[in-house]
């Protein structure tokens, strides 16, 4: 029983030493985790305020440019009699402000180009059908049909190579849409604008227009990487979208968690081998508390505890408790013969015979010295205490075997029986102690007779 015991107590402290080391490793795991993603969102907000930064500067460049045509088309609407000499007039002063970035400014009446300034390498885009281009067609037509301003790029022009188009149109209230106004911003200086805007940020910058959503018109894809951040940029407007990523690349934090995670396993390793001691100490301070240091069999102190369980429930179950109380005869003199040593092996030995005979609701105690007690819970009479007491004289005699001692070492053992010879365990202490010192007096008896 107490083998069994033990084991179940050690099984279950295991039990508990892994439940704790896993749950601890668990909350470790989730902090890490917890730890981790805080640094991939600083992150992120870092790249974040990056592109914000970048996302600035490319509408001012855009708006910039749309402001200029915004005073244009006003001039136009002023003048319904404008004429090509006093337009390209104006468009000098214009153009001057901002030669650099603008190609050229063209006047289209309803969908047709009327002027192109400044003529001089783009006279050939005057009297062209932009409704008949195809690479153009679709917005100059969604400006004619929605009277909305868009911007465009970047396109192949008619004058060729490419360029970005503001596209505004021209209502005049008494006649309504009248044609419109477009700015072509130089292709190469655009995209020359916007690396330079990209390195100030810090940022790899893919860039994607509505008519190719799947193919960045700027930037590379591979660059940018799958784990880019994607933002629009003025969707009533530009209508770009924008995957960024920084430059650098992002933080490799596979270290930090791999030392982490290590550390966590090793904290959670600790945490459950610190509970398994723990668990097995307090087990074995109980141990102590209830068994006989010696033998391992229960001990006095446990006596107390035990009887009172036992006796409540024969008595609540209207069942009867033996008692058997034993010590050995001679003892004294195997020690004062043999040494203290050798009679702590005879102890043990009778400790194991007795345990050797304890069914699985009994239990045996050592008391002190030489003096033994078994506790059966549940005999049916009389006799059959005296039965169990026959065969463990029998069992003792039999089996009792000590290397190097040559004297025979015989048991006194007395009897009692709950509730017949006594209400408590004191009065059955008594009745059984008496009938064992009449068992060592008739031993002696057999044995000088012998």
């Amino acid at each position: 029983m107490d083998q069994n015991s033990n084991y179940f107590k050690k099984n279950l402290a295991i039990l508990v030493s892994i439940t704790v080391a896993l749950f601890l490793l668990t909350v470790f795991l989730l902090i890490i985790g917890m730890f981790m993603h805080n640094l991939k969102q600083q992150e992120m907000l870092k790249t974040t305020d990056k592109f914000i930064n970048f996302k600035s500067q490319l509408e001012h460049l855009v708006f910039t440019n749309k402001t200029l045509v915004q005073g244009f088309e006003a001039y136009i609407q002023t003048n319904p009699g404008l004429d090509e000499t006093a337009a390209y007039t104006y468009l000098d002063n214009l153009l001057s402000k901002n030669e650099n970035q603008i190609r050229n400014i063209g006047v289209i009446q309803d969908t047709t180009i009327i002027w192109n300034y400044p003529k001089e390498g783009n006279s050939a885009a005057i009297g062209v059908d932009l409704a008949k281009v195809e690479s153009q067609k679709d917005l100059v037509l969604k400006v004619k049909n929605d009277q909305v301003p868009i911007f465009q790029g970047p396109v192949d022009l008619v004058q060729e190579g490419t360029g970005f188009i503001i596209r505004l149109p021209i209502v005049r209230q008494d006649s309504g849409y009248w044609g419109q106004i477009s700015i072509v911003l130089k292709g190469d200086q655009i995209i020359e604008e916007i690396n330079s805007y990209a390195d100030k940020a810090g940022l790899n910058v893919a860039l994607f227009n509505n008519q190719n959503p799947e193919q960045p018109f700027y930037g590379d894809t591979s660059v940018v990487g799958e784990s880019s951040l994607t933002f629009d940029i003025d969707r009533g407007f530009i209508d770009w979208k924008v995957a960024v990523s920084p430059q650098g690349g992002w933080e490799n934090n596979q270290l930090i968690l791999g030392i982490a995670v290590m550390l966590a396993v090793l904290m959670a390793v600790g945490a459950g081998r610190l509970t398994f001691r723990a668990l097995k100490i307090n087990y074995q301070l109980r141990i102590m508390s209830s068994h006989d240091s010696l033998t391992g069999l229960f001990n006095r102190h446990y006596l107390n505890e035990y009887q009172t369980m036992v006796l409540a429930a024969a008595q609540r179950n209207n069942r009867q408790v033996g008692l058997m109380s034993m010590d050995l005869n001679h003892f004294k003199k195997i020690n004062d013969t043999y040494g203290h040593n050798t009679g702590d092996l005879v102890l043990i030995e009778t400790a194991r015979i007795l345990q050797k005979n304890v069914r699985a609701n009994e239990a045996a105690f050592r008391l002190g010295g030489d003096e033994f007690l078994m506790i059966l819970p549940d005999i049916k009479d009389r006799q059959e205490l005296r039965q169990a007491k026959e065969r463990l004289a029998k069992s003792f005699a039999s089996e009792f075997s000590l290397a190097d001692l040559s004297e025979k070492l015989t048991l006194s053992i007395g009897t009692s029986l709950y509730p017949e010879d006594g209400q408590d365990i004191d009065a059955l202490l008594q009745i059984a102690d008496e009938e064992m010192y009449a068992d060592k007096k008739e031993q002696k008896s057999r044995l000088a007779l012998s």
